[in-house]
């Protein structure tokens, strides 16, 4: 009965531990040449087809970043389809920069987590014995993760050139709104930590 209940304890820790990780970041660019970030006006916007998220992700991106604006604010009617119209929209309204978020992947994956059991020897059979049945009622079991990767680029729109990319993966996020809202906490770090914005 012991060993069951150090099992159920065991698996309910590596439960806890997996759900709702932080991302991580896989890979982050910056051109050798930048030292720090200068936008006059920097457009910010969330790639989704949900509205509701995106002007949540481009509001929370306009707050962190310096002189950054939402996409959906400023530039409602900025078509995506149209490179020459969006051109002449953001020249317009003097943008410099822009930053692009989107989500590039989500992929579930199945773990498998055999119990680790060592053999050590008993001194006498009742003692072996005793101890032998709760090693038959534990079995390994399987973790299923939902892995999610969001990728986040920066382009000076004056030069049309990318100056700053990076892809975070995140496990197991609990919403899409926090998996976002953790991403953009943590690329503004990220970037902080670069000394690219204060």
């Amino acid at each position: 009965m012991r060993g069951l209940r150090m099992v159920a304890a065991m698996l309910a820790l590596t439960l806890a531990c997996a759900t709702g990780g932080s991302p991580d970041f896989e890979t982050s660019w910056r051109d050798p040449s930048l030292r720090t970030f200068h936008f006059r006006r920097l457009l910010v916007t969330y790639a989704t087809n949900d509205e509701q998220l995106r002007r949540r992700v481009e509001d929370k991106l306009a707050r962190q970043l310096p002189n950054a604006y939402a996409a959906y604010r400023v530039a409602p009617n900025l078509n995506t389809q149209d490179q020459t119209s969006a051109r002449a929209i953001l020249r317009e309204k003097l943008f410099d920069g822009a930053v692009v978020m989107r989500v590039v992947s989500v992929k579930d994956r199945s773990t498998y987590v055999p119990l680790s059991q060592a053999y050590t020897g008993h001194p006498s059979f009742y003692a072996y014995w005793g101890s032998s049945w709760g090693m038959v009622q534990r079995p390994g079991y399987v973790l299923e993760d939902r892995v999610m990767t969001v990728e986040t680029a920066i382009y000076s729109i004056k030069e049309d050139k990318l100056l700053w990319a990076a892809r975070t993966k995140t496990v197991n996020a609990s919403t899409p709104s926090k998996l976002v809202d953790e991403t953009v906490d943590a690329v503004v770090n990220h970037l902080r930590g670069q000394q690219l914005i204060q």
